[in-house]
Parts: structure tokens; sequence; C-alpha cells
């Protein structure tokens, strides 16, 4: 493989969506940072310098559940960054390959040294990895933001005030839990993979509107289906049953983990690798080939 053009394909892709590959994770970024600082300014609150309400807080440093709290905060963080970018991967890969062929830049790109199967690779490489990757760098250095102004915080009150809060530091497993928001990229990508490689499979055969083709051929299945189901009195279809035993995680899975008293922030990658199938996986790479094959021979349409 030529690192030369797989680099060069991968910056085509950013410098195509910007927009959303670099302004939307900051602007999301300075929206979580500046509302509770402007909110603090705005209400004049002084809790932040109370020093009854300070000792409180001190008290709680060697508490077993600090990890928990770091978690849940640490979660709560990240969430944002999380839901967009799943919503901004759908966009991308629905566009990725119709808007090309769209304005005719398919036959640009063709003409140069990049075959079909590194041009598909790529799209899938720099959807599924990439741009969720660049959300979560974009949701770390928010983090780490807070912590620094944290870190601020904590040597004013120990120098100025004698109130120590340098336990939550030690106690709170700070570098595992941002590591493991990383960590949940790669079964999360593996899980979802068929719906990435279905949603790249649309962009490339549908000649208009392939939002609408993505969602009405699975509605159309599904209601044939159902009605079969009904017809033959049967207890429940196949397909509907399989997408929702694939797509769903119930709450049930996730409160057994947390009662095996797992490390809660090994919970989520091992729900998520434990939602990963040889079926969805070849479902997967069934559509990828049908969207290489596609674009090699057809991408003209």
């Amino acid at each position: 493989m030529n690192t030369l053009q797989l680099t060069t394909s991968i910056k085509k892709e950013i410098w195509e969506y910007q927009k959303i590959f670099l302004w939307l994770p900051v602007i999301i970024a300075a929206f979580i940072i500046m509302t509770p600082l402007l909110g603090h300014l705005l209400t004049d609150s002084l809790q932040l310098l109370n020093l009854e309400f300070l000792q409180k807080i001190a008290e709680m440093q060697n508490s077993e559940d600090l990890p928990k709290i770091f978690y849940g905060f640490t979660t709560a963080l990240f969430m944002p960054f999380i839901v967009i970018a799943s919503l901004v991967q759908c966009y991308y890969f629905i566009a990725c390959l119709f808007d090309e062929r769209r304005d005719l830049s398919i036959l640009f790109w063709r003409s140069l040294p990049v075959s079909d199967a590194m041009s598909v690779g790529v799209k899938l490489l720099v959807g599924a990895l990439i741009l969720p990757g660049v959300f979560l760098l974009a949701a770390t250095i928010t983090i780490l933001i807070f912590l620094a102004l944290a870190f601020v915080y904590c040597t004013v009150l120990s120098l100025g005030f004698d109130i120590s809060l340098w336990g939550f530091w030690v106690n709170a497993n700070i570098i595992s839990t941002v590591l493991s928001m990383w960590l949940n990229l790669l079964p999360y990508t593996l899980w979802l993979l068929p719906l990435y490689a279905w949603l790249m499979l649309v962009s490339m055969f549908s000649s208009k509107a392939p939002f609408l083709w993505a969602i009405l051929p699975v509605v159309a299945l599904l209601l044939v289906e159902g009605f079969i189901v009904h017809y033959f009195h049967l207890n429940s279809g196949f397909i509907g049953q399989f997408l929702m035993d694939y797509f769903s995680i119930s709450k049930h899975t996730a409160t057994a983990y947390m009662e095996s008293n797992a490390v809660v922030s090994t919970v989520p990658f091992t729900v998520l690798s434990n939602k990963i199938s040889f079926v969805g996986l070849l479902i997967a790479a069934g559509f990828i080939y049908a969207t290489y094959w596609l674009r090699a021979n057809r991408s003209h349409s």
C-alpha cells in the first residue's frame, strides 16, 4: 500500500468536510467550557469559596465512590461529543459517495492513481475511526482544560486557605477513566460497522435522496414481515427481532456488569464488545464489497 496515497486521500476527505471535522468539535468544546463559567459569573455564586462547603468536599477525598463520581462526570462531558459525532457519521457515510457522483468530482478523483478499493477503504476509515476520534480528541482537550482549572483552584485553596483537595487527583482514577473513553471506540465501531457499510452502499447506488433509500428498504422489509407474521399467526419476525437484538442495549445488561463488582470504567467496553457478532461483521463485509463493486463498475451513473 502506498503510504503517500493513503495519507493524501485522508487529507482530501478531511478537507472536503473540514467544517464538521474541525469547526463543529471546537464549537461544542467552547460551548461546554463557557457555559459553567458564564453561569458562575452571572449568578455571582460564592459557594466555591464557602469554607464549610469546601471542608465537606474535602471529606470525600477517600471515598470509594470517588472513581464512579469522576467517571459519571467524564461520561457526561464526553456524551455530547459522542452523540453529535454519531449523527455526523451517519451524514458523512450517506453523503461521501453520493456527493462525488452528483457533482461529477468522481471523474477527477478517478483520474488520479488511487484505486477504487483504496477510495472506499479510506472513506470507511475516515468515517468510522478518524471522525469520531477527532470528536474524542476535542472532548479530551475539554476535560484537560477543566482539570487545569481544577489544579489552579486546588493550588489556591492549599496555599491561601489551608484546604487540601489533592486526594481527588490520586483517588479519582483520572487517566484510566479518560483512556477508557478512547478504548470504547474500537468495539463501538465494530458493533456499528454493518450500519456504516449499509449507509455507504446506499450512498453509492442511490441516484437521489440517499437518506430515504437508507430507510425505505428496511421499513418495507419490516412491513412485509409484519404482514406475514400477522397473517400466519407467527410469534415474531426474524428481521425485526434481529435488528432489535443487535442494535439495542438493555439496561439489565449494563446493570448486571455493574453488580458483578467490575471496574465501572470497563463496563461500556465489555457491553459493546459483547454486542459484536460474526454475522454482523459478515454482513458489513458484504455491503462494503458491494459498495466497491458499484464504484468500480457503475460510478459514472
